[in-house]
């Protein structure tokens, strides 16, 4: 299936590794030249690199902090100084601090919003306007399950990104009308760097094994179905869905 992408930009967040790396090695497999942000350089240029090689695409390695206030809007302006156009954003910045609901003091709820909210309000605030030049966008935020059911211990997620769903609600309808959609692609449990940081893998010979027998697809989701995904939405297919938050969680959620 084509997906339309040969020839575009995309500028996708925290892409040196899991689930930001997964969806820019499928855009730039659908043949779209790809921006890559995130804060390791060395890791950044690495990626970019192996991505131009293996897709036979133009690549451009962007080092920044996107939680820092200027850092969305250099990273629209310097994707668009490079390739003159911007026609995909995957909005992702990585995930907030863990914590119960009773373990969060402010400096972490004040991080988590930087973080996780105000990066995709800012890189769609940047983003967005070379879109509607063109008449064409597509915005794939990088959600979470707790878009749809709080999670204990990620209290700071079960808070925030349900208000991102009112920001992806709001820019779709204010943009459908200049071609361009905004969704969200929501993992549940991906094997990704992330989920052994929060302390989900145990011992023994699968150190994943209890946190399987919740989903009832019996595995973790692989980052690279999640970059599938954010492809999909991105493409000329998905023309018709916007303002969608579209689970990838092998069943795991159970609600209607």
């Amino acid at each position: 299936m084509d997906l339309g992408l040969r020839g575009k930009v995309a500028l996708v967040g925290g892409a040196s590794q899991g689930l930001g790396r997964a969806s820019a090695e499928a855009l730039a497999a659908e043949g779209a030249a790809v921006a890559l942000v995130a804060r390791r350089a060395t890791a950044t240029a690495e990626v970019a690199r192996a991505i131009a090689a293996r897709h036979g695409v133009e690549t451009l390695a962007i080092t920044a902090d996107l939680a820092e206030p200027d850092a969305c809007e250099r990273a629209v302006r310097e994707t668009v100084a490079r390739f003159a156009r911007l026609d995909v954003l995957v909005a992702n910045a990585g995930g907030p601090p863990a914590g119960a609901i009773d373990e969060i003091d402010d400096a972490k709820w004040r991080r988590a919003f930087e973080l996780t909210f105000l990066t995709t309000v800012r890189l769609a605030r940047a983003a967005i306007p070379h879109m509607v030049e063109h008449g064409w966008g597509r915005v794939v935020v990088i959600g979470s399950g707790s878009m749809v059911a709080p999670i204990f211990g990620l209290a700071t997620s079960s808070g925030l990104r349900p208000g991102l769903k009112g920001v992806v609600k709001l820019l779709a309808q204010r943009y459908a009308k200049d071609g361009v959609t905004v969704n969200v692609a929501a993992p549940g449990y991906a094997r990704t760097e992330r989920l052994s940081e929060l302390g989900h893998s145990g011992a023994g010979e699968d150190p994943f094994a209890e946190l399987k027998r919740e989903i009832p697809a019996g595995r973790l989701g692989e980052p690279e179905e999640i970059g599938s995904l954010v492809a999909f939405l991105a493409s000329d297919r998905a023309a018709y869905i916007t303002g969608q938050t579209v689970l990838v969680d092998g069943g795991r959620n159970r609600g209607l």
